[in-house]
């Protein structure tokens, strides 16, 4: 069972977002001079290897070709995808005849540290070296993070205006947010045998938890029991038929078998909860504001995916097919 909101996009999905192939011009090597003959270092028949040098060691030079392998191999599609999709936006941009300027890079820039962060409050120095860490780990150079900033920039005007949220939308999610909610353990199954089963066991006095660790499918959740993280009666993370159920036990109770699509659910109820009163209209703003945000996300995303899916790409680089030629992990 998937646990998303139905807006929810992590900031890395536009930061890490990759185009799989369009035409592209094999890497060249950088310019540089060939390497002397030298009767100490190649034999007549050896041809001279034309590439830049990188560094000597004890006198004896390794190429820039030599680093450049390694990195194409283990690193190249990752940093390709992003330059391709890049350079995608950009085309899109000017057919559109859409502009943007510095100040919009920087307040995406802005944007996506906030939406990594949350909402700390750091000092320009601290967000700065928290984006230095953040860079270092993805392996991303900072000229890079700038180029997809002004990427992520432009496909925000290409969506402006079209992140529109409706009075029933704000309210939906001012009821997820403050209305009441329950916590569940659940048992996830492939198929009714496995789910009666289930039911028998804990009629028979057979533990929840025990029985969630044993059995349930859903590894992420099995880990703690089944236990899942408290949810409104409007959260669309999760399926109407585990909430009707959920909100009509009483605490304690175990529900009968739960059918989601091609899975079954044995629920338990743990908990209610009933958090502080709210004013709607004193909320009212920060929500649709919240929503408009993770709205423009999403628009950001499947415009991005738009572009991606008309676009042919076909590396030429032969080590860069050959990973983007691989079948990828589900």
């Amino acid at each position: 069972m998937k646990m998303r909101y139905f807006y929810a996009v992590s900031v890395w999905v536009l930061i890490l977002s990759g185009c799989p192939h369009r035409d592209r011009p094999a890497v060249q090597k950088p310019p540089g001079h060939a390497k002397p003959a030298s009767p100490t270092e190649t034999s007549p028949a050896e041809t001279p290897r034309s590439s830049t040098v990188m560094a000597t060691v004890n006198g004896k030079p390794i190429y820039m070709e030599d680093l450049h392998t390694p990195l194409v191999e283990s690193y190249g599609l990752r940093i390709a995808e992003m330059l391709i999709v890049n350079a995608l936006v950009a085309q899109e941009a000017k057919r559109a005849k859409i502009t943007i300027t510095d100040k919009d890079v920087t307040d995406e820039n802005d944007r996506t540290l906030q939406g990594i962060l949350g909402e700390q409050q750091l000092t320009p120095d601290q967000r700065e070296r928290v984006l230095e860490r953040l860079l270092k780990q993805r392996g991303i150079t900072r000229r890079l993070w700038t180029s997809i900033m002004r990427r992520n920039a432009i496909l925000r005007k290409m969506v402006a205006g079209k992140a529109v949220v409706g009075e029933a939308m704000i309210k939906a999610e001012f009821a997820r947010l403050h209305g009441e909610k329950v916590q569940i353990s659940h048992i996830q199954l492939p198929g009714l045998t496995e789910a009666e089963k289930i039911i028998k066991l804990l009629k028979a006095g057979g533990d929840f938890a025990n029985l969630a660790q044993r059995y349930s499918t859903n590894t992420s959740t099995a880990k703690s029991g089944g236990a899942l993280a408290p949810f409104s009666r409007e959260n669309p993370a999760i399926p109407r038929a585990i909430r009707d159920v959920a909100f009509a036990l009483k605490t304690g109770q175990i529900s009968g078998i739960v059918q989601v699509g091609n899975e079954f659910h044995v629920l338990k109820l743990q908990k209610r909860f009933m958090p502080p009163a709210a004013n709607y209209q004193a909320v009212k703003e920060k929500i649709r504001d919240a929503l408009k945000k993770h709205l423009t996300e999403r628009l950001q995303v499947d415009k991005l995916s738009e572009l991606r899916r008309k676009t042919n790409v076909e590396y030429v680089n032969p080590t860069l097919k050959r990973a983007a030629n691989r079948p990828r992990e589900p």
